[in-house]
């Protein structure tokens, strides 16, 4: 059967592509009919816009062209193995693709009473919650989340389920603090009305901001995370940075105490992950992790190219975009 997927051909470019599917499993493996799959506004747009730094890199073969995006689908078993029965809708890391297969151990069940597109905020729940695991948050601490896409948000409702004391969101766009404060993230900075240093000053006290999460990637933020921590604090570094940079090791960290963490969520152990899986899977199923508030447009899988062209282009209108089959 045929088994139409999305592509970058090139730097701005999205088609949807069509190949041959063999519907052959092999010991283990799953097929999946998606329903539902989450666009990536980090990695994937990073990737369509050729600003990921694995270009750079002649030895990082996964930045490079062609590109099939997508790690966050939520479909339907085929045909399946064990409790995968045929009927069971399961979350996994596939592609853009109406099929995929998978290896059971891979794809993780939908518990009863979770729907589909709050589901497929699984990879990106897990992917904030690196920063807690690598950082955690003391009891009572005041955290602050830069960056309000959907990684800094959902890491912001993670500390806030942890024990930190405050938990502060900061962000250019006025309709991404409106959605942090829609999903439990009241304090809110505006740092397009006056600069980040200022907003910490007056908000948050004398202790500051004792821990500091960048989850944007961009060198003016990472700078900013750096410049407002209080000393003996500590910043993470969740967004992926997508260019050098120069610091003043001095003054930014030597001087302060500071702890500077790179949370790429291949810096997690693969016990603690898996660990994870039900809890986020049931933080998702009771709301305790709010995702519906980012869910900005639907879309059929065939208008991938509006999806990554608005995430691009109107950031303030494109956040959760859900693609459909």
């Amino acid at each position: 059967m045929k088994n139409p997927y999305l592509v970058f051909p090139d730097k701005h470019q999205c088609e949807v592509h069509e190949k041959e599917f063999d519907e052959r499993l092999g010991p283990g493996q799953v097929l999946i009919k998606n329903r539902v799959s989450l666009v990536s506004a980090g990695t994937e747009l990073a990737m369509f816009t050729r600003s990921h730094r694995g270009f750079d890199e002649p030895d990082f073969a996964y930045a490079k062209y062609p590109f099939q995006p997508g790690y966050a689908a939520v479909g339907e078993v085929v045909a399946g193995v064990g409790e995968l029965k045929p009927g069971t809708r399961v979350f996994h890391g596939g592609h853009h693709a109406l099929f995929a297969k998978a290896r059971a151990e891979d794809v993780i069940p939908l518990p009863e009473g979770l729907p589909e597109e709050r589901g497929c905020f699984f990879s990106l729940a897990n992917i904030s919650m690196t920063s807690p695991r690598l950082a955690p948050a003391k009891v009572g601490e005041q955290v602050l989340v830069i960056g309000m896409g959907i990684v800094g948000n959902l890491a912001a409702q993670i500390y806030l389920q942890s024990g930190a004391g405050l938990v502060a969101g900061a962000d250019l766009a006025e309709a991404r603090l409106a959605t942090a404060r829609d999903c439990g993230v009241h304090k809110t900075f505006n740092v397009g009305q006056k600069p980040l240093a200022q907003w910490v000053r007056g908000e948050m006290g004398a202790r500051g901001a004792e821990l500091v999460v960048e989850a944007i990637g961009i060198n003016k933020t990472i700078d900013d995370a750096l410049k407002v921590v209080s000393d003996r604090g500590i910043v993470v570094l969740l967004g992926s940075p997508r260019s050098k940079m120069e610091i003043d090791p001095y003054f930014d960290i030597h001087r302060k105490g500071i702890a500077l963490i790179g949370a790429h969520g291949r810096n997690v152990d693969s016990m603690t992950r898996e660990r994870d899986k039900p809890l986020l899977m049931n933080w998702l199923r009771t709301e305790k992790l709010k995702v519906a508030p980012l869910i900005t447009q639907r879309m059929p899988f065939a208008d991938g190219l509006r999806a990554f062209e608005g995430l691009r282009d109107k950031p303030n209108e494109f956040l959760g975009v859900i693609l459909t089959y």
